[in-house]
């Protein structure tokens, strides 16, 4: 075997691999256009989940100062507190 019969197998390797590998080219691309479009989802709602989390922050904030200030109500008008 000489070596452009070498080379003439490796050319008919690769062109049946490139051919071979087409439909898993195509596949790929809609795979990859449908994860942009996911991609897109995510990050709208991960917006969406930081503003949550923002604001369950103030809230808890809110809800603490207001425990407090009944807290110190109840104590000064000598209320007992429900458990």
């Amino acid at each position: 075997m000489t070596n452009d019969d070498v080379k003439k197998i490796a050319k008919v390797v690769k062109s049946e691999i490139s051919e071979a590998l087409v439909p898993i080219h195509e596949k790929l691309d809609e795979h990859s256009a449908k994860l942009d479009n996911h991609t897109a989802s995510l990050m709208s709602i991960e917006a969406t989940l930081e503003g949550y989390a923002d604001m369950y922050k103030v809230n808890k904030d809110n809800i603490e100062e207001l425990n407090q200030r009944v807290d110190e109500v109840e104590e000064q008008i000598g209320l007992t507190p429900r458990e």
